[in-house]
């Protein structure tokens, strides 16, 4: 897996722009210090943070296409907004190319939406979390949920997942189904 993580590191330098290079190795950093706080696999941790963002630096218009190649069924919200794509195409490249593991794929394939299959993959929880606390993030309640996801992943999760919504909400963008889902799904797991 070492060989997994070096050869996406070296498509990361030929396909994202330095800002989101710099945003991924953030990603990178934080998800390593959460596996080592919640005992999981640092080197999964890792792949998944380098993979998630693959293809983010691509033109939207080239989603819809690439995401036919691989066969994804599309939402009417991803046909409007393309770009919520590129963690489902990211994660499919790499199932293709290298055969990542499916704690992996998940959690790149689901990392901007959430799901409800983080409360089993415990990769998929660390990188949806790491990708909103890594140390570029900078917006009201960053270092509360950076401390609360070093004390209590359960509830940093609920706590990211939650802001997601309520910023899309406010921006009047759309919402994911995976999202509806997801927070739906975990209240009623709390109740």
């Amino acid at each position: 897996m070492e060989t997994i993580k070096e050869e996406i590191k070296e498509l990361l330098n030929k396909l994202v722009s330095p800002y989101r290079l710099k945003h991924i190795m953030g990603v990178a950093y934080m998800s390593k210090i959460l596996a080592n706080l919640y005992g999981v696999s640092e080197l999964k941790a890792e792949i998944a943070a380098f993979g998630h963002d693959l293809f983010r630096d691509v033109k939207p218009y080239r989603f819809l296409n690439m995401a036919k190649s691989y066969g994804l069924e599309l939402s009417k919200v991803e046909v409007k907004n393309p770009i919520l794509l590129h963690g489902k195409i990211a994660a499919e490249f790499l199932k293709k190319k290298y055969n990542i593991c499916n704690d992996i794929y998940e959690a790149i394939y689901f990392h901007t939406s959430g799901c409800k299959c983080f409360n089993t993959n415990i990769i998929g929880k660390i990188l949806f979390i790491s990708d909103s606390i890594e140390p570029t993030r900078n917006y009201e309640n960053v270092e509360y949920l950076r401390e609360l996801a070093k004390r209590d992943i359960e509830k940093a999760y609920i706590e990211i997942l939650k802001n997601k919504i309520i910023y899309a909400i406010e921006k009047k963008h759309l919402l994911l189904y995976e999202t509806v889902e997801a927070w739906n799904y975990n209240i009623m797991e709390v109740e």
